[in-house]
Formats: C-alpha cells, sequence, structure tokens
C-alpha cells in the first residue's frame, strides 16, 4: 500500500461516539472487488448528495446498494477514483459539508474506517452484513476521499451518499427445507432449530417423534425470551431451547434471561413438553386455562382485549384472543419482525373448529378470524406462522392424518392474503362445512 500523503494527516479523527455507532453499523466490514447483485424490492433507500472532488485521475463515484434491512447484505462501490490509491471511508450520523482539502467532508466523521486500496481500475467494493437494532427511520452519511497527488492538496473524494433505514419490520430466512419423517429417522435430529434471524427461531419436532410434527418458536427481547408451545412430547425439547437460549446469551454477552413458556392452546401436541420447564432456573410455565392466560397476559376482557406484552428492549408482542378451534387460544403478533404466529387457528393445514355446531364455536371462530383482519388492518404483516404443516404443493390436496412421512410437503408461512381468504370464504359460509382451500381446509367438527 502506499504510504499516504502528509497532507492528508489534516483528515478529522474519529470521534468517540464511534464505539456506539459501530455496534449497529457496518459490523464485519470486509473488502472485495466485485459489487454484489442486489435485487429491486421498492424506492431505493440511498440518496447521491453529490460534492465530489474530482482531479485529472477522474471524479470518484460512491454508489450503495441493498435495502439496509437487519441481516440485509449491504455494498458500498467506490469507482473513478486513483488506482491502487489509498482511501479513506468516512460515515457520520449527520451531514455537515465542512470545508477539507479543496473540497467539503460531507458526513460528521463519526467512524472512519481506514486503510483500505483501491484496485488497478480505482475500484473499491466494501460489503457487510447489518445487525439487528437498526434505528428505523435514520440515515447515516457515506464519502470516500484517496490520496491523488493530481490535486493541489494531495486528495480527492467521492460525492457524499445517504442511506436511511426504512421504517419496516426485520427480515429472516426459512429453510430450504423442515425434515420430514421416514424414511430419515435415522439420520435427521428429532428437533430442527432454524434461525429465522438471530432473535426469532422456528423449532420443528421431527415426525418420526410425533406425527404431528408441531412448531415451535422462540422470540428474544432483552431481558425475556417468548416460547410458543412445547411441543408433542417424546423429544428433549429443553434440552433443545436450552442449546438455543446458551448460544444467544453467548453472542449478546449476557449472563441470563427469563424464559416465558406460553402457548397458543393447550391442546396435548403443544404443552406435552411443559414439564420438562417445571422448576427449571429463570423459567415461568404460563398455565393453559382461559383464566391463567388472562392473568398472566392481564386481559381483562375475553376474547376482545388485545394487549400488548414487552420482551424489554422495546420488543412487545401482541396478544390477540382467538378462541375457536380451543377457548384459551391466542395469537401472537410480533411487532419486530410483523410476524403473526397464529396457532392452529390458521396454517397449511386443516383447520379444525372443535364444537362448530355442539357449543357454538363456528360462529366463534367466524369472529376470532375477523379480529385478526381488523388487527392487522393498516399494519406490517410480512408472514403468517401456524404451528403444523398438513398440505401438500398440489393445491386443495392434504396429507393423510398420521403420516409419518411428509412427501411434497407445502410451506411453513402464509401471509395476509391467506387471512383475508380465509375470512371472507368463512364470511360466505353460513353454516358449518367441509371447504377445501389451494393452501388450506376449513374442517368444523360436530
Amino acid at each position: 500500500m502506499r504510504t499516504p500523503d502528509r497532507r492528508l494527516s489534516r483528515l478529522p479523527q474519529p470521534r468517540s461516539i464511534a464505539a456506539r455507532v459501530g455496534a449497529w453499523c457496518f459490523l464485519g466490514v470486509v473488502a472485495s472487488m466485485a459489487p454484489l447483485a442486489m435485487a429491486d424490492d421498492g424506492p431505493s433507500p440511498w440518496t447521491n448528495l453529490g460534492n465530489a472532488l474530482g482531479s485529472p485521475s477522474g471524479t470518484p463515484t460512491l454508489s450503495g446498494s441493498g435495502p439496509l434491512l437487519a441481516y440485509s447484505q449491504v455494498t458500498l462501490s467506490l469507482t473513478q477514483a486513483r488506482p491502487s490509491a489509498a482511501t479513506w471511508l468516512f460515515i457520520g450520523l449527520s451531514q455537515v459539508n465542512l470545508p477539507l482539502l479543496g473540497g467539503l467532508l460531507v458526513p460528521s466523521p463519526d467512524i472512519v474506517i481506514t486503510p483500505l486500496l483501491t484496485d488497478g481500475q480505482g475500484k473499491l467494493t466494501l460489503s457487510g452484513v447489518l445487525p439487528a437494532g437498526l434505528p428505523t427511520g435514520a440515515s447515516l452519511y457515506f464519502q470516500c476521499w484517496t490520496q491523488d497527488p493530481g490535486n493541489p492538496q494531495g486528495a480527492s473524494a467521492s460525492n457524499g451518499l445517504k442511506g436511511t433505514f426504512p421504517l419496516g419490520p426485520e427480515g429472516g430466512t426459512f429453510p430450504a427445507k423442515w425434515i420430514n419423517g421416514l424414511p430419515n429417522c435415522a439420520s435427521e435430529p428429532t428437533v430442527q432449530v432454524h434461525a429465522y434471524n438471530p432473535d426469532f427461531y422456528i423449532l420443528r419436532q421431527s415426525l418420526c417423534t410425533n406425527f404431528e410434527a408441531p412448531f415451535i418458536y422462540l422470540i428474544f427481547g432483552d431481558t425475556k425470551v417468548l416460547m410458543l408451545d412445547s411441543g408433542a412430547g417424546n423429544v428433549q425439547i429443553y434440552n433443545a431451547v436450552k442449546g438455543v437460549i446458551d448460544a444467544w446469551l453467548l453472542a449478546k454477552g449476557k449472563p441470563s434471561i427469563q424464559l416465558i413458556v406460553a402457548h397458543t392452546h393447550s391442546h396435548g401436541d403443544h404443552v406435552a413438553g411443559d414439564s420438562q420447564f417445571n422448576g427449571k432456573p429463570n423459567t415461568t410455565v404460563v398455565g393453559t386455562s382461559t383464566t391463567s392466560v388472562q392473568n398472566f397476559f392481564g386481559i381483562t376482557s375475553w376474547p376482545t382485549q388485545i394487549v400488548p406484552y414487552d420482551l424489554g428492549g422495546g420488543r412487545i408482542v401482541d396478544i390477540i384472543p382467538i378462541p375457536g378451534h380451543q377457548t384459551a387460544h391466542i395469537a401472537f403478533y410480533d411487532r419486530r419482525t410483523a410476524i403473526l404466529v397464529t396457532g392452529d387457528t390458521l396454517y397449511p393445514g386443516r383447520l379444525y373448529i372443535n364444537g362448530a355446531t355442539s357449543q357454538g364455536n363456528w360462529a366463534v371462530y367466524k369472529t376470532s378470524i375477523q379480529r385478526l383482519v381488523t388487527f392487522t388492518t393498516g399494519k406490517d404483516l410480512c408472514w403468517v406462522l401456524g404451528t403444523h404443516i398438513e398440505m401438500t404443493t398440489t393445491p386443495t390436496v392434504d396429507i393423510p392424518i398420521g403420516s409419518l412421512t411428509h412427501a411434497n410437503e407445502h410451506v411453513l408461512q402464509l401471509d395476509r392474503t391467506h387471512l383475508l381468504l380465509l375470512n371472507s370464504t368463512l364470511a360466505s359460509m353460513p353454516s358449518p362445512a367441509i371447504n377445501k382451500l389451494a393452501d388450506f381446509i376449513i374442517y368444523p367438527l360436530n
């Protein structure tokens, strides 16, 4: 690398705020030499602020790509700079336009990343994955300064670049495939653990341990982790959950966190693992009766009242009563990811309405679905996640009950269009009847 020109010592040094900003900005930035292709997901969060300082070598141009969402890939690309030259990347919380070396320093010098080096064509690409906890709606400012003897004061500068974090929810991923039983029982785990993102986990119990193969969710806040259901038994679910929590604590540098074991509803395939958590340190197991659910979450008007539950650090999960499948059934809306967990009320499978006629639950269920529609109106809703998969990839065709293998299994994730379709279909059905739709089956019983 070339020795930086002494005149560049006049570049501002990073302030103490850099340590704080660096915790969430360009963590683990790495240099590469080829820009990454990014999908076009709507209006760009990047704004060119101008104010470049060119030279006979050219006018450096800085551009950004990536959606600026947590866990997304972000790329900064510098082009038309002086080849094989020492370069400084400035990152700031504000735009200052400070006169410097014959040009303008656009960002406040909160972070300075150096030494960097352009390639033989005057290009430099920096890529990184953004962490969680980004300040939604806030902006960061970027600019590259390059050693350039073609200018009287020894430097050229790119345009300033503003990147604005969107107001939308945190994203995540689903696995290419869930464990699906026979003939893989000797090789697949009894519990599949998948990180949708670093603070939201999805666990699936193997069909080899129970044909229901339920899904279990872990949502982490700063002080509490909310567990939704404990599985169908015949598996060491506590050990699997403890492993996730221990790894999370290690990654976060925290000594402990309070585990809250709650339930979408009280059927046996969702509560059978409760006994493994009773009496464990830093663990609370919520009761499964309607009264227990009301008392724990502070619901005073069942089932019409929707209440927030704080996991710490501003992570709020809304608790939504939705009886119909079961009297104490609740849904969970995670505001940070805009995921709605609906238990056995809506999922890619047979939507059983128990006691549809004998207990009047047909009307109760329909009202609960309308409550979910009303609640989600005007809100972000990325995914609707249930607790089973019982449909195949062939529309209207379900997997026979009791199957220990799920060939051609439907994906877990549904969305708001499915919720609206369920609601409108129910509204068109004055009396209980089995109704097969592409991704789920309305299935009233007695």
